[in-house]
């Protein structure tokens, strides 16, 4: 009896000294829902015919909510006022009057993203659905691309929108069109077309009012009218931004509220030189550059015999100083010796801004880089005066150079990433003109982007053939 006692109090500690070491875990819920719902039943199905209008319901396997369908939503062709969709339990559904169809026409209804699970928010990718109101479909379609003409490349940020062709240039920035489509990547594709002509245009549509406004909106047009008919059709479009675009608030009589100048508070003449003069042995100013002695305030004037320039112990009388475009910076020109020391003496009043304040007076000492810390790019290319060739780094234009003959180089350039662009200076301005659709119907320049990089290293020469590529025309 004493060892059965024993032994049930052992196993009753062993037991309590167990659970007191646990630790207690709340139960999970199980992993995170990541399906979006799908559709176990609808009234009316795709591609089906002789539709007449009415409600058009979709049951789903959960509940589901309704995330910006306004945006979300689009009907082509656009019907006068947006179809009601409302969400309620498992059920989505989608209203439409039959005045808002016309007939004998094929629409597809596109809902985006805007269908979710309540739950953890998981959309239904670009729900679609077409249907006709005729006993037929129309099955045309067209196709193209769209290019940023300012910079060659494909122009992603666009819709391409499509107008019957009997109606003036105005309702580009009057009425909404039949037809509109984002690009992908630059390219489009429309389907489900009638037999019909059609005006085309592109835009960037700011206000999301598929019209054009001006106030920046890139745009661009066709000359012609098309007919999807054609199928051997493949549209051309090149984007640009007019430089001479309406203000439509002033138009529309939007009254704007005149902002009051901001009075600028009592500040030093402080400025900034592009030099680095804590390496003073190190070869660091690039050959490229003229100094550039950047202010904060407007200047009045400078004293250029106060700024001086020296080649070591050598005054270096042909630099030219003067006051920039800005007017706030003074740039100090000169034919730079490679490998060389150079001291920039700014003496007491050399600058005044326009309250009378002087620039304090300074010294700085630099050095050049030599040609060996360069690389060069000589590109051949189709002779012509009328081409330009453009040295790209970082999307910044480097520098350029007219095609006056089957060889162009650019020397000097700093060990880098680079690329180029070809513009076709159609006026023989030597430089790249945007078009103009308000009055003359201008289209602009057209630039070829040469999507290869060039990788420039120090004391290397690169060769790049573009005889094939930069003859760019314009489609028609």
């Amino acid at each position: 009896m004493l060892i059965q006692k024993r032994y049930v109090i052992t196993l009753t500690g062993l037991y309590l000294f167990m659970m007191s070491c646990a630790n207690i875990i709340a139960p999970t819920g199980g992993p995170r829902d990541e399906k979006a719902p799908t559709i176990t039943k609808r009234t009316l199905n795709d591609s089906s015919l002789n539709f007449k209008g009415g409600k058009i319901n979709f049951d789903f396997n959960e509940f589901v909510k309704l995330q910006d369908v306004q945006n979300q939503l689009i009907i082509t062709p656009f019907t006068k006022v947006k179809p009601k969709v409302t969400a309620h339990k498992r059920r989505v559904t989608v209203y439409l009057h039959d005045s808002l169809l016309e007939k004998n026409t094929t629409y597809h209804i596109s809902m985006g993203n805007a269908i979710q699970d309540i739950h953890e928010g998981n959309s239904i990718q670009n729900l679609g659905f077409t249907f006709s109101t005729g006993p037929y479909f129309d099955s045309l379609s067209l196709q193209g691309s769209l290019i940023d003409a300012a910079t060659g490349l494909p122009d992603t940020a666009s819709y391409i929108l499509l107008y019957p062709a009997n109606l003036p240039d105005s309702a580009f920035m009057k009425q909404k069109p039949m037809y509109a489509q984002k690009t992908m990547q630059g390219v489009f594709r429309f389907e489900n077309l009638p037999n019909r002509d059609f005006s085309i245009y592109a835009l960037q549509d700011n206000n999301k009012n598929y019209q054009y406004d001006g106030n920046g909106e890139r745009i661009a047009f066709y000359d012609k009218k098309i007919n999807p008919i054609d199928s051997s059709l493949n549209i051309q479009l090149y984007s640009f931004t007019e430089l001479d675009s309406r203000d439509t608030a002033r138009k529309k009589g939007v009254k704007t509220t005149p902002q009051k100048p901001s009075i600028k508070p009592d500040i030093k003449l402080n400025y900034t030189v592009n030099i680095d003069s804590v390496n003073k042995t190190k070869r660091t100013f690039d050959l490229n550059n003229p100094i550039k002695i950047q202010f904060f305030t407007p200047l009045k004037s400078i004293d250029v015999t106060k700024i001086r320039l020296f080649q070591g112990d050598v005054f270096d009388a042909s630099a030219i100083a003067q006051i920039d475009t800005t007017g706030k910076a003074i740039v100090l020109q000169t034919d730079w010796a490679q490998d060389a020391t150079y001291s920039l003496q700014l003496m007491k009043g050399y600058a005044l801004d326009s309250s009378d304040k002087q620039a304090l007076p300074s010294e700085f000492t630099f050095k050049t880089k030599k040609q060996s810390d360069y690389g060069f790019i000589t590109v051949r290319c189709e002779q012509n005066e009328n081409t330009i060739i453009e040295l790209i780094k970082a999307d910044k234009v480097i520098a350029q150079k007219k095609a006056v003959d089957s060889v162009v180089a650019f020397k000097l350039l700093l060990p880098d990433n680079y690329q180029l662009r070809v513009i076709h200076d159609e006026n023989k301005n030597g430089k790249w003109d945007t078009g103009q659709f308000i009055g003359k119907k201008r289209q602009p320049e057209l630039t070829e982007f040469i999507p290869n990089q060039i990788t420039i290293k120090a004391n290397w020469e690169n060769n790049v053939d573009i005889r094939k590529r930069a003859n760019n025309k314009r489609k028609k």
